[in-house]
C-alpha cells in the first residue's frame, strides 16, 4: 500500500468516526442543489456516492440531506439492457420529494432498512438526516456507508448481517414508516 492510499484511508476512517458520534445538530432542510432524482454509486459518483443525471452527465452531490421519510419501495427498472431490483427511499423537504436510489442489496439500502425497521413511527414522523460517506471494507474494496439520525441528532442504527432475515426486516421498515406517515 502507498503512503498516499494509508493516508488516505486514515483521513476516510477519521471521517467515518465524526459521523459515527452520538449525537450532532441537525442540519438545516433538504440540501443545496440536488435533483429530484439521486443515486447511489462510487464511481459514477466521483468516489463520493451520490449522483444527479443531467443531459447523461454525472454530477457528485453532497452527502447531508434532512427531510422526512415518506416512502419506500423496489421497484424493477432496466439499467444496461437487465431488469434489475432497486431500492428507492422517498424523502421529503422544502415541499419537494427526493427519491434516493441505490442497489437493493447493497450497503446502503440495508443500513437503512435496519434502522427504519427499529426505529419508532414516532421517531419517523420527524425530519431525519442522512449522512453518507465512503467505508474500507476488509477486503479492501469501498463501499457507500450511511449514518441517519433522528430530529435531536441522535444516531439511528442496527447492527447486522446478510445473513438476517430481510425480508422481515423490510416488512418491519416498510410498516414503521406507512405508520409514521399515517400517524
Amino acid at each position: 500500500m502507498t503512503q498516499t492510499t494509508q493516508t488516505m484511508i486514515a483521513l476516510l476512517e477519521r471521517i467515518a468516526i465524526a459521523l459515527e458520534t452520538p449525537a450532532q445538530p441537525p442540519a438545516p432542510e433538504g440540501f443545496c442543489g440536488y435533483g429530484q432524482k439521486v443515486y447511489c454509486n462510487l464511481t459514477k459518483g466521483n468516489g463520493e456516492g451520490w449522483y444527479v443525471l443531467e443531459g447523461g452527465n454525472a454530477f457528485t452531490q453532497p452527502p447531508i440531506f434532512r427531510g422526512r421519510v415518506v416512502g419506500l419501495r423496489f421497484p424493477t427498472v432496466e439499467r444496461r439492457g437487465k431488469e434489475v431490483v432497486k431500492f428507492h427511499l422517498f424523502m421529503r423537504a422544502g415541499g419537494e420529494t427526493t427519491t434516493f436510489e441505490a442497489g437493493r442489496e447493497c450497503f446502503f439500502s440495508k443500513t437503512v432498512l435496519a434502522a427504519l425497521a427499529l426505529a419508532s413511527p414516532e421517531v419517523l414522523s420527524c425530519p431525519l438526516q442522512l449522512a453518507t460517506y465512503v467505508k474500507a471494507l476488509r477486503t479492501g474494496d469501498r463501499t457507500l456507508a450511511v449514518a441517519l439520525r433522528d430530529s435531536a441528532g441522535n444516531k439511528l442504527s442496527c447492527d447486522w448481517t446478510n445473513d438476517d432475515d430481510w425480508q422481515a426486516i423490510v416488512g418491519l421498515a416498510v410498516e414503521n414508516v406507512r405508520v409514521a406517515m399515517v400517524g
